[in-house]
Parts: C-alpha cells; structure tokens; sequence
C-alpha cells in the first residue's frame, strides 16, 4: 500500500474549515493546505490524472495540486519526487534524510505523523514591520505577556491580509518584538518562486497604508552555486548566483574570520548582470573558505528587500609557510659522546584541515604531540632524532604536510654537525656554539621572526643582524598583501592600514631597527601595488592617512635604521629601502584625486596646482617649484624631510636639499614643459664648490643630471629641468679644481724661487757700481728685501703644497706665509713712496738714516703687528679658524669674515698706493710730451708702456687679479678660468718678472752688470796667460 501527498492551493476569499484573511486590496489571498492519500500502487499515474481534474465551487478554488512524497508503508520507504526535498521536521528529526532522495521510516512513524517532501524552491522571507504608533516595552520579550498577544493578535492579521494575496503563499507568523518604536519580527513561508516585485509591491502597500517602515530579507529566490568541496589548493574557482528575473546585483559577501563583500582584484574578478553574479577565483586559499553569500535587490521599490542566498567553500588547504628548525641548532660531537639527541620542529599557522603529517630522514626516533600555541595561532609539531657522531654525512630532516586531497608542502632542514676537527665559533653570550661558515638562528623574543649570526669560516663571530619584526607591524603586513586581492573594497582596505600604520609608528623608539622600518615600507608598497593593479584612485581621506604614515618613518631618530647591518641585504626590485619608499609615495600621490589639495606633517608636504597654460607653483618646505606647460592636468609636489640622507650617495657629492617629487594628475613623470626649482638649501654653499640639480633615476639607482640645468653662483638655489621627478641638489665636497693650474702654480714659484735668488745675487754683484746715492741706496735695500721676503714666502708655499705630509708645520708655514707675503707688500710700498716723493720733491733728498729707519718699520714691524694680533684674534692660530689644514691658507669664511681679510685688506690698501703712485709716475712722463709738442707721441705711449711694465711686478700691481679671484666664483665660467689662469701666471712667476724689469730692463743695473761680467772675464784671461808664459818659462 502506497500514500502519496498532494500539495494543493486554495484561491478564494471565505473558507469554511480554515480561518483564512478577509479581503485586500490587493486581491484574493491563498491558502496552501497538504492532504494525504491512500491508494494501491497500481493506480497511482491514474489517480494523478484525477487529482489534475479536480475542482470545487466557490467560494473555494483549487490549482494546481502535485505529487511531492510518495511512501511505501509496509516497507517505510519514502522517497521525494523530483523538484522537492525533505521539510525542515523530517530534517530535523531524522539527520540521515538531510540531502537524500529517499528514506526509511519506522512503521510506527506513520501512526503518528507522515514523512513529507516540500516544493525546492520554497521561499522564507525574515521580516521587520516598524511602527511608530506602538511604544515599545520590556514585557515584549515575554510571549506569555498579555501585551505581547494583543501586539500579534493586532498585528498578525494586518500581515496576513497583504502577503496571503501572493500566490503560494503558505504561512506567516510574528517571532517577536524588539525596540526602535516596535519592531515586528516575522516570518513568511511560500511554496515556489514568486516575483520579487510583487513583494516589494506588497510591502509598498502596506507601508502607505499603517504608516510603517518594512524591511525583507529572502532566501529561496535567489540560487547560489558553490563548487562541491573541498577544492584544491590554489586552484580557480567560479562560484555564481543566479535569480530567475530581473534585480539590482547588490553584493557578494564572505563570511570567515570577518565579513568582506567581495570584489575584483588581483585574486578575485567579479562580474554582475540583472540575473547572475560571478566571482572567478584566481588561486583558492584559506583567504578564500567560508560562507558565500549573494544579495539582489529590486528594480525599483521604497522597500528594503534582500534576497539572497548562501553556501559554504571549502577548501583543502596546505600551511601558507613552515618554519622547520633543529634545537641544537649546530650538535657538538667533539666530546666522547657518540649520539647526540637533537629535536626538530615545524610550526605552521593553525588551521582547520586536519593534515597528515609525515617525516622523512635520518635517524628518525620518536613523535611527539602537536602542541597548539593559541597566542601566536600556531601549531608546533615535534620529532626527537639522534644524531651519530661517526656518520660523516651531515643529518636532515623533513616535514611533510597532506591534505584531504593528497595535495602536500614539505620543508627541509639540515643539520651542521660540529665534528672534532670541525672550526666553530664559541659560546657567545645568548649565542650558543656554531659551526664555521654557518648562520645561527635564533627566534625572536619580542617580535615576529630571527635573529641571525654569522660564524665565518675563521671561527669569528659576526655582528648580529635581528630580523625581529613587531607583532602589530608584522600583522599589517599580513593585512596588506591581501588589501588589493578583493577580499574586500580596497578603499575601506586601505584606510585600515593606514590607520594602523600610523598607530604602529608614532613611537619612532618602537621602530627603531631595520626589520620595522623594512616591514613599514613594504606596508606601504603593498598598497601602492595594490591600488595600480586595480587602477584604483584614492580620495584626500586615504592619501591624507597614506602622507601621515609616511611622515613617521622619516623622523631623524630612525636615522640609523635605514641602513642594514647585514651588507648582503636582498635588494627588492633591485631597489634599497629609501627607493622603495621614494617610489611608493610617489605611486600613492600620482593615483590620488587631490587636485587643489595641500597637506603638511612633519616631515611630508604636499600641494597641487593647475597650470591651466600658465605658471603653476607649488610650494613645500620652503621649497618652490614652478611648471610652464600648455596641460590641464593637475600638478602634485612633494617634499621629504631627511630623505636625501638615505638614498644612494655619491662618493664626490653630498645632498644640500630636501627631495621634492612633482607629478602630473594622470601620474605622468615626463613630458612637455619646463620646471624651475627654488630650493632651500640646507647648509650654505662653500666657496668655489659646484652644485648639481639631479633627480633619481629608478632604472640606474642613482642620482642624475640628465635634463636637469643648475642657475650657476649667482642664482645657487634654482635648478631648471625638462621634465619631472624627484629632483634634490647636491654639492661637491671638493672646491672646483681649474686642470693644470697647480701644475703651473708649481713650475712658476720654482722659476720665480731661482729668479730671485738671481736678485739677490745680482744685487751683491753690482751694488757699488749703482749705489752712488741715498735714493738708489734706499730704492736697492728696498729690491733687496722684497725679493728676500718674496723669496722666503714661496718656499713656504712650496712647503705647505702638501699639508698632509708636513703635518704640525702646517701653522708655521701659513704664519710664515703671511708674515713674507705681507712685509713684501710693505716693502712695496716703503719702494712707491721713495719714487712718488722723487718725482714730486726733485730736489729734495732723504737721508739714508730716516730712509732705512721709515723702511725698516714700515716693511717688517707693521706685517708683525699685523700678523701677531691675527694670530692672538683667531684662538691663537688655531686650526680652522685661523688656517685651514687642507690648504695650509688662511680661512675665507664669506664677504669680511675669516683670517683672509687680515691679509687682503693691507694689501688691497697698498696695492691702491702702488697703482696710484704708478698713474702719478705715468702723468709725469706725459708732462713733456704736452709743454714740447714736437716730441714725438710713439716715443711717449713707449715710455708709458715701459712704465707700466717695469712698477707693476715690483709695485705688486699683478695682485690686483687677487680681488677678482676671491670676487669670482670658480663655478662661474669662463669668467673664473681668465681671473683664476691669468693671476697664477702673473704672480706664480713673480719673481722671474722682477728680476726681468727690475734688475734686467733697468739700465744702470744691466750696464753694472755686464761691466762686472766683462772684467771678471778679463781677469780670467790674464790670469790664463800669466800662466801660460809662467810654465813656458819653465820648461826653458
């Protein structure tokens, strides 16, 4: 004997045996009711056609009546037909029925109750009806209370009268009440599909007619089909959700550790219609398990309805990383033991696959227990070996992991032996004994990952590199590796790293070491990857978090932390830190829509602007940057503190700037206009140091010049540029060095040397012959001590050529110099005065005692006096202040500061005498020529020029070129090159220009000279013959 169950639908308004709804506006409403039949198997198809022709008058009417269960009730089989599935009661009581066809049953069951089968596509509908009109009060909770049943005797039927008029409609019921005026909780069952907008539509009604807010949530309209687990290990996966009319695709969501809507990105791609949503997973991972849930919304209605649909991913996952490590780290077998017992470990990240676990080595002795440490999440597996000592292959170990579907991942250790005959380094301290040319490790105590120590093959023990990375830090750089994948919206991704960032960082002493600064960086570079995978824009909120995070880690504490202890440091991208982080906020900048935002913190400001065909300016830091150019597009600038200090150095050069980044508002970084940069230097430019505009070329790793143009010395603090980067400015460390000026600085006082010991000697020679008065006596002492004190003072010069070897004399030589250098000038002068007073009082002679006495203190006492309150004013000649120990000069420290001016000064003032006495000298050769006009103008211009040529070396006249060196920039050329060649020529060969206008082209001295020659050549001849005839004589 069989039964089977038919699903029948009342339609009418009155129904004698069931309390149904009155009558809406809206139609007739519906009642489902189930009957159960009895007939011979025999006759089952026949009663069907029966049951399809069945009808009743009205006020009733029957549609559509089916088939859903049919029972054998001698055996207890029951099985669903097609397009139904077991009710929630049967499921309940009876787990084994969930998801099956078909049954088995008691005997007894169907005494008491049938098994039934309901329609699949049966619709629950969760709702809240807010009302206004009730106030809401604790005895609500309480469904005994009596205003709990006047609430739903009042409510229910409200309910029911709307919803009943929706086809299949088969039961609503209120499942409580909760605060917010009243929330009415309810429920709604339907047998089959219905159409989404005839709810809202129901909904929409009732809301205009009781004044209410109405909320729906669905399930049933909507499919979600989920891939059968569990799945592989990163393997793709397409998981949908389909309805069977039109809506608004609102959200894919995952449930697991939290709530993320799912979105594209670099593991997910999701596409939308009116009636599918799919998400294509790209590499299924423990990311990716849990609960799926789509949600569609209406095409048009005031109502908030979700319908959606849920299913659960699983997946057969494998540990993202195992750490495998032995403990000893390195077994000593030095002593007389001949097993060492070692224990190896492997720790991976606690999950919920249950893996099968599997070691492979040597000498494999005893499992221990997985041991769970649940404040790190992790789970710790542990295989005790014994190591032999006389094995000379060194023991390692495996650890393998396999998941549900036979996928695995392994980790390998090997495990250096300390042999008796084997190098090692010593018990350190916290460091145990390690084997040569092996790295200990060591597990961080206060952060996530190692500490590491190199033993070198000598059995010395290296500095310690920690690789610890904080926990808080460590979890950001978890979060942000996913912030791009899709698990999530990337902007409220973003923002929470950000967000977290900064709170990690605001302690730079927290920071403070390699591996944190390394792991903030990558923080960031994480994002920034992320954002330009998506093409993603961020708004003024993200970047303003991006620029404050950024600020932190460029505070002057962290100094030291940009650079690793460890030289051979992986280079990510072939790219240090500070590039990496260069990069990153450049990226973050360029893909931000700020345009006409500015933002300062610490040690990061940004601006932007508009060229709109004209200048556009920026200004951060103090730092000014102007763009010409015909774009629209916005430019961005912004400017780093410290920064400069950590990008890659030049070995010549030193950064005197900050680094100043300017883009474009599509991201650009080249292109058609011109950038000017007004910087703010940091330090003031020394003397005759070039400076050079550079930004960082990315491709070279290094600072460069191309493009870029600096303003010179007179316009030191702009750099001009033809397209646009990180620019900065740098500054030689090394004055600018003219090629060969040292050589012929070198070879002209080596001539000048010899040339005024020629002086001397010529002096000593012919002194009687040209000394015949008291103003050619005076005027001769005066060549003499000139030559004497310029004599001296470039064999200082000589000497202090190489302060690197002379050392402690270095003081000495520049005392000396000054105290020469200065009495030459001196004497200079005591020789313009003897000449300027002969040509004004013709017949007035000096004598000898007040000329030598005026000279004497004039040329010796007031260089003393001079040089010794220099040397006493700048902390008694100390070094750096007085001199500099790189020249072995005195110090020019700017325009009237440094012991320079103690020298240029003097002499600046008796240069000015000489050339005036000089131009009194020259008026006097020209008086003939204007009383006689018939002398003849070549023979005065000749005379003039004979003038000029004879007083200048002697007058000093060639220093004047000094002023013009210490005025003229070396940068600044070719201006610099004449002043610079043309004064080392003229006074490196002083000397040799005295001795070929003074003693040379003076007539007295050169006949006095050549009379001297010729008798002694004379007396040489005699004396030659007198010898002759003396031997001759002889021989006779």
């Amino acid at each position: 004997m069989k039964y089977f169950v038919l699903l029948l639908y009342f339609l009418g308004l009155i129904c004698n045996k069931v309390a149904v709804a009155q009558v809406s506006a809206l139609g007739n409403s519906t009642k489902v009711y189930y009957l159960v039949l009895t007939v011979e198997a025999s006759i089952l198809n026949c009663a069907e056609n029966v049951l399809q022709t069945f009808n009743m008058d009205n006020p009733v009417k029957v549609t559509n009546p089916q088939v859903t269960t049919v029972c054998n009730t001698t055996s207890g089989n029951c099985r669903c037909r097609p397009g139904n599935t077991w009710s929630d009661e049967v499921s309940q009581q009876h787990h084994e029925c969930c998801n099956q066809e078909s049954c088995l049953f008691a005997n007894s069951t169907f005494n008491n109750w049938k098994p039934m089968c309901l329609p699949k596509t049966r619709v629950t509908v969760n709702g809240v009806f807010t009302t206004t009109s009730e106030v809401y009060s604790s005895n609500l909770q309480d469904a005994t209370s009596q205003r709990y049943t006047d609430l739903t005797t009042k409510y229910l039927p409200l309910l029911k009268q709307v919803y009943s008029t929706l086809r299949y409609f088969d039961n609503l019921i209120i499942t409580g009440f909760s605060a917010g005026s009243v929330n009415i909780n309810f429920q709604m069952s339907i047998n089959t599909n219905i159409s989404a907008e005839d709810l809202a539509s129901c909904s929409v009604f009732l809301q205009s007619q009781n004044n209410a807010v109405i909320s729906l949530v669905t399930t049933g309209l909507v499919t979600i089909h989920v891939p059968q687990g569990p799945v592989p290990y990163h393997s793709e996966q397409t998981i949908y959700c389909t309805t069977l009319e039109d809506m608004k695709p609102s959200k894919l969501i995952l449930t697991n550790t939290g709530n993320f809507d799912i979105t594209t990105g670099t593991e997910a791609n999701v596409t939308n219609t009116t009636r599918m949503i799919t998400v294509d997973l790209k590499k299924t991972s423990e990311l990716w398990a849990g609960m799926y849930t789509c949600v569609f919304n209406p095409l048009s209605s005031n109502v908030t309805i979700e319908n959606k649909a849920s299913a659960n991913l699983v997946i057969a996952l494998l540990p993202p990383t195992i750490d495998i490590s032995s403990s000893p780290q390195f077994p000593d077998c030095r002593g007389s033991a001949s097993v060492v017992p070692v224990t190896v470990q492997c720790i991976i990240t606690n999950s919920t696959e249950k893996y099968i676990v599997a070691w492979t080595g040597n000498n494999t002795e005893k499992l221990n227990q997985p041991q769970n440490n649940s404040a790190s999440n992790t789970i710790t597996y542990n295989i005790y070996i014994s190591v032999l000592c006389d094995q000379s292959t060194p023991p390692s170990e495996t650890c393998t992991f396999t998941n549900s579907l036979n996928q695995s991942r392994y980790a390998t250790v090997n495990i250096p032996v300390i042999y008796k005959n084997s190098m090692f380094c010593a018990a350190d301290s916290a460091w145990p004994i390690a084997k040569a040319g092996f790295t200990a490790k060591q597990i961080c105590t206060n952060g996530i990952g190692y500490r590491e120590r190199q033993c070198s093959v000598d059995g010395i023990w290296s500095t310690e590199i920690s690789n610890c990375v904080n926990p808080d830090l460590n979890n950001l750089l978890s979060l942000s590796m996913n912030v791009g994948s899709g698990l999530g919206y990337f902007s409220s991704n973003a923002q929470q790293v950000f967000l977290g960032l900064i709170t990690s960082t605001s302690n730079s002493e927290s920071i403070n070491t390699y591996a944190n600064l390394n792991a903030s960086v990558s923080i960031l570079s994480n994002v920034n990857d992320a954002s330009s995978q998506a093409s993603f824009i961020m708004n003024v909120t993200q970047l303003q978090l991006a620029l404050n995070s950024s600020s932190n880690l460029l505070y002057n504490t962290l100094h030291s932390s940009w650079t690793s202890v460890n030289p051979n440091t992986p280079r990510v991208n072939n790219m240090s830190i500070a590039e990496r982080y260069l990069s990153t906020v450049e990226g973050l900048v360029e893909q931000s829509q700020v345009n006409g935002s500015t933002f300062s913190y610490p040690n990061i400001q940004m601006g932007s602007c508009q060229p709109n065909g004209a200048v556009c300016e920026n200004q951060v830091f103090n730092v000014t940057v102007s763009m010409s150019t015909e774009s629209n597009n916005w430019v961005k600038t912004t400017g780093f503190q410290n920064l400069n200090y950590y990008l890659n150095q030049s070995a010549d050069q030193v950064p005197n700037s900050i680094v100043v980044s300017t883009t474009t508002g599509n991201g650009s970084t080249t292109g058609n206009g011109s950038v000017s940069i007004n910087f703010k230097l940091i330090s003031t430019r020394p003397r005759n140091h070039e400076m050079v505009c550079v930004f960082w070329d990315f491709m070279r790793n290094k600072w460069s010049s191309n493009g870029c143009t600096w303003g010179g010395a007179n316009d030191e603090n702009n750099c001009y540029c033809n397209h646009l980067s990180s620019f900065t400015i740098l500054v030689s460390k090394t004055a600018t060095v003219l090629p060969f000026l040292d050589e012929i600085t070198y070879v002209g006082i080596g001539v000048s040397i010899v040339s005024l010991f020629i002086c001397l000697v010529i002096e000593c020679l012919v002194w009687s012959s040209v000394v015949k008065s008291n103003v050619s006596y005076c005027r001769h002492t005066a060549h003499i001590n000139i030559c004497l004190c310029l004599l001296i003072a470039d064999c200082s010069f000589l000497a202090s050529s190489f302060p690197q070897k002379i050392n402690n004399w270095c003081k000495i030589c520049v005392v000396l110099m000054h105290f020469c250098y200065m009495a030459m000038f001196f004497w200079m002068l005591c020789l313009s005065i003897m000449i300027l007073h002969q040509m004004i009082f013709l017949f007035h002679q000096i004598s000898k005692k007040v000329c030598l006495g005026l000279s004497f203190f004039i040329g010796y006492i007031c260089p003393l006096v001079i040089v010794f309150v220099t040397f006493i004013s700048f902390n008694y000649g100390q070094e750096n202040i007085y001199f500099d120990p790189d020249t072995c000069w005195l110090i020019y420290a700017g325009l009237f500061q440094g012991s320079i001016f103690a020298f240029i000064l003097p002499v600046g003032t008796i240069v000015i005498i000489n050339v005036f006495c000089m131009i009194v000298v020259i008026m006097r050769l020209l008086r003939p020529s204007i009383e006689n006009h018939s002398k003849d103008e070549k023979e005065v211009a000749k005379g003039i020029l004979k003038a000029v040529v004879l007083l200048t070396p002697i007058f000093g006249g060639t220093w004047i070129l000094g002023f013009f060196v210490l005025v003229v920039d070396l940068t600044v050329q070719p201006i610099a090159q004449i002043v610079n060649y043309g004064f080392t020529l003229l006074n490196a060969f002083q000397g040799f220009f005295i001795l070929l206008t003074t003693y040379m082209g003076e007539r007295t001295v050169r006949v006095a000279l050549l009379a001297y020659l010729k008798k002694k050549n004379s007396q040489s001849t005699l004396g030659e013959s007198s010898t002759k005839m003396s031997s001759s004589l002889k021989k006779k």
